[in-house]
């Protein structure tokens, strides 16, 4: 028990998240990240040490999960428990949203490989990728909320300030995806209505926590 208390909030959801990006990214783009796709294509071993890593990286997210969702379970029996929900929301939407867009205009495309190439072979990186998006955003969620009590103390509303900014800045991506689906030659409006969306977002469930 008193090991369990002292793993972070959100840490197996990082390591189960991040794990399973690794090991898609070791057979989809050869590289640990978006910025150098291929990087290890020539190299087997690169490739299969950046699934090895994954594997493991997913195996001891596993392990200590329990500790995130007894998080969970706390934070959603509150009357406000709603709010916490909203990373699961927010990632719901911008896949939705991404494969909609994509797939009613031929003039927008994935700048991202990574999520480019899942789309690209279907349901089976499609899948792992959400369970992937899901496990970071609510990771972060929760990774948030324990940096806001320590930087704030655990009794101030502050504390939830850097929860309410990083769902306002995953908002970007569903907020300026909605907005080429309803006008796909929006171009620099979509990111104006992204960033609109991130402000209000945070304002909105900043008013709604409930405070000490």
């Amino acid at each position: 028990m008193m090991v369990e208390s002292r793993i972070p909030p959100g840490a197996s959801l990082l390591l189960m998240g991040s794990g399973l990006y690794w090991i898609l990214s070791s057979e989809l783009i050869s590289s640990f990240t978006v910025l150098t796709p291929g990087q290890f294509q020539t190299d087997a071993l690169g490739t299969l040490f950046i699934t090895v890593v994954g594997i493991i990286s997913t195996a001891v997210g596993l392990w200590i999960v329990k500790v995130d969702f007894d998080e969970l379970r706390n934070l959603f029996s509150r009357r406000d428990g709603w709010i916490f929900t909203v990373p699961l929301g927010l990632v719901a939407a911008d896949v939705y949203l991404t494969l909609i867009v994509l797939s009613t205009s031929s003039q927008i495309v994935e700048l991202n490989p990574f999520v480019s190439s899942a789309i690209g072979i279907g349901a089976a990186a499609l899948v792992p990728f959400i369970v992937s998006y899901l496990s970071l955003s609510q990771g972060l969620g929760l990774f948030m909320l324990r940096v806001g009590s320590y930087l704030f103390g655990p009794l101030k509303s502050y504390r939830y300030l850097p929860f309410v900014s990083i769902c306002g800045a995953a908002a970007f991506g569903p907020a300026s995806n909605l907005a080429l689906l309803i006008d796909h030659t929006a171009g620099l409006v979509a990111y104006l209505l992204g960033a609109l969306g991130c402000v209000m977002l945070s304002m909105f469930l900043f008013t709604k926590i409930e405070k000490p």
